[in-house]
């Protein structure tokens, strides 16, 4: 998961390889806790013995790993969550959570326009590396502007 991820950002930075210390391995109510993702390592042991890539476990590793990657490369904490589960919602192709779900709607209507609904994720595609970094600099610039995040989300939610 995390060499997928890795490639699929490519445009944007490298993240560099896999590292334990880059998760928290505790199961405790919380997203991130000390600069890390929260993610019991069980939820990989069950993803290994589970072939279902759609699962509840799946997501919630992608996620994981998507948060892990966004603060490696630059974004704070509350925008790599948000990177992370826009990430999610594209991958999966659904919103991931609630939290988000204006910006994750933001991302995928327009991920929608230029990929259609029947897309298929491919980590080689150089058009959805490209969208992936798009999508990275505008969470990136709203993490630096939060009146420009505020404006941007505010006109989305008008305009559906």
């Amino acid at each position: 998961m995390w060499n997928e991820t890795r490639e699929t950002l490519e445009l944007c930075a490298d993240i560099g390889n896999f590292s334990p210390d880059l998760l928290h391995n505790e199961d405790i109510p919380r997203m991130v806790h000390h600069g890390k993702p929260v993610i019991p390592d069980s939820i990989f042991y069950k993803i290994s013995k589970t072939p279902n890539n759609d699962s509840e476990l799946h997501v919630t590793a992608i996620e994981s790993i998507g948060i892990a990657a966004a603060l490696r490369i630059g974004l704070n904490e509350k925008f790599s969550i948000i990177f992370a589960r826009c990430y999610g919602c594209l991958y999966f192709k659904r919103n991931i959570s609630s939290s988000s779900q204006y910006e994750q709607s933001y991302f995928s209507s327009k991920f929608i326009r230029k990929f259609r609904t029947n897309y298929n994720w491919n980590t080689k595609d150089k058009k959805l590396k490209e969208f992936i970094k798009m999508m990275f600099n505008e969470i990136l610039t709203w993490s630096l502007d939060l009146n420009k995040y505020n404006k941007d989300i505010a006109k989305f939610i008008k305009s559906t």
